[in-house]
């Protein structure tokens, strides 16, 4: 392909691209993945019809894919900001430093808590414990843990109901 060819089906894919994420930055990543896309399916073209209607949906789709992640991620709130009913964290209710009444109480809970989400299966204290107690997302967990978003979901999700029913007591 001639480098002006290739100019000028980057600019027709990026203008595709504008039409669906409105936005510089974004459509520059778009325009990238359609084109990886579009070179490594190069074999399904099958000639039917005009190469410009095809690169259009293969951008379309990449465009697609991009707005449907994106909006996965916005989704995804960290998990530092879950709150109890009294507006504190979940991990983070602590007595103050002269408390020493408080402070054991605290750690009793703690435990309570450890020994609740334990009590679900071997599974679930690791996804509650970086989803609650370190902050991460569940794309975050997911890629760590090699587990799909969905289970982490269901595992934070179960784990989160033991710790509350633990601090309902």
């Amino acid at each position: 392909m001639q480098t002006e060819d290739l100019a000028e089906t980057r600019a027709y894919v990026k203008s595709v691209a504008m039409k669906y994420v409105r936005n510089e930055t974004d459509a520059e990543d778009v325009t990238q993945d359609a084109l990886l896309l579009a070179h490594r399916y190069r074999d399904s073209f099958r000639g039917e019809s005009r190469y410009s209607t095809w690169l259009y949906r293969v951008t379309a789709t990449a465009a697609l894919m991009f707005l449907r992640r994106q909006r996965r991620l916005s989704r995804e709130v960290s998990a530092s900001t879950t709150l109890d009913e009294e507006g504190v964290s979940l991990i983070e209710r602590q007595p103050s430093a002269l408390d020493l009444r408080g402070e054991v109480i605290a750690r009793a809970e703690l435990g309570h808590v450890q020994q609740a989400v334990a009590a679900l299966g071997a599974k679930y204290p690791a996804v509650f414990w970086k989803r609650y107690g370190e902050g991460h997302t569940e794309t975050e967990i997911s890629r760590e843990l090699g587990i799909s978003v969905a289970a982490v979901k269901t595992r934070a999700f179960r784990g989160r109901q033991a710790a509350l029913r633990v601090a309902a007591r």
